[in-house]
């Protein structure tokens, strides 16, 4: 099973040509025939006001065109666009869940023409187990056999309670081929910690700069607490070497390689401060 595209990477597109401020001053300038314009003549301070407006006006269109986008478009403009541009297989445009975030509905737009496939293939089983409960965090597919169909589902807590698992199965039972021998199960988290120790350039606060670096630490773990998911110790140390920190140590660490079905839990992070250098 492939992987789909974080759309949001992409190079974001531009409706409108962007073009530098001192380009759009002389176009002005040329279109107006202004001679000898200096800053002293008031003719060339209003070319100078009309190239600063456009130059804001030529962002602002972008950024409206982006926010009819998929990879870009936040809350009613998301809303609209799963309204007016996706379908489920009964014809009825794909909402947001009570509670889902617009990432996790950006993530159900862009899955949902596989929902619209009758033949139950990997991908129509995750958006439908998405789905099923915003709590849903994620979902995998394994075939162990003909016809025997395992999906595992992760919470947006960790292990998903049974009573989800029941919500998840319910919504499927009814969205499968017929000849499938659906069984919704829980993920396996791969416990872990990070223990760590970094030396901190010196500076004014090595505290502020220990807490930046915690901080990116759980964005880089939360975005990869997914099934399939990969901790790995280069990762680590980029996300815990920013600006003031020297260098990083790791203890007793082991790479982290979920299969399908599994999913890196970080349980704890202990981070210390090593002897400033310098």
């Amino acid at each position: 099973m492939g992987a789909t595209i974080d759309i949001w990477r992409l190079p974001p597109p531009d409706a409108v040509l962007q073009v530098e401020y001192d380009e759009i001053v002389k176009d002005i300038v040329d279109r107006a025939s202004l001679e000898n314009a200096s800053p002293s003549d008031p003719s060339y301070r209003v070319a100078l006001s009309s190239a600063y407006r456009e130059m804001f006006l030529r962002q602002d269109s972008n950024e409206q065109a982006r926010g009819l986008m998929l990879a870009y478009a936040k809350g009613p403009q998301l809303d609209h666009l799963g309204y007016t541009y996706y379908r489920n297989s009964d014809g009825t445009p794909v909402l947001r869940l009570d509670g889902e975030k617009d990432d996790a509905f950006r993530a159900r737009l862009q899955l949902s023409p596989e929902g619209l496939s009758v033949a139950g293939p990997d991908w129509a089983y995750i958006y439908h187990a998405r789905s099923a409960s915003p709590d849903v965090k994620a979902a995998s597919v394994n075939s162990p056999a003909p016809v025997q169909v395992d999906v595992y589902i992760l919470a947006q807590e960790g292990l998903p309670s049974q009573s989800l698992l029941n919500q998840v199965d319910a919504y499927l039972w009814p969205r499968r081929p017929f000849t499938d021998e659906v069984k919704v199960k829980a993920a396996t988290l791969l416990d872990f910690t990070v223990n760590a120790t970094v030396y901190v350039k010196p500076g004014p606060s090595s505290d502020v700069v220990v807490e930046t670096a915690r901080k990116r630490l759980e964005a880089y773990l939360e975005e990869n607490r997914k099934l399939g998911g990969h901790i790995h110790q280069s990762s680590v140390h980029w996300a815990l070497t920013v600006e003031g920190i020297e260098h990083v140590s790791l203890e007793n660490w082991t790479d982290i390689v979920a299969l399908n079905h599994q999913a890196p839990n970080c349980v704890s992070i202990n981070i210390k401060q090593g002897a400033e250098s310098g």
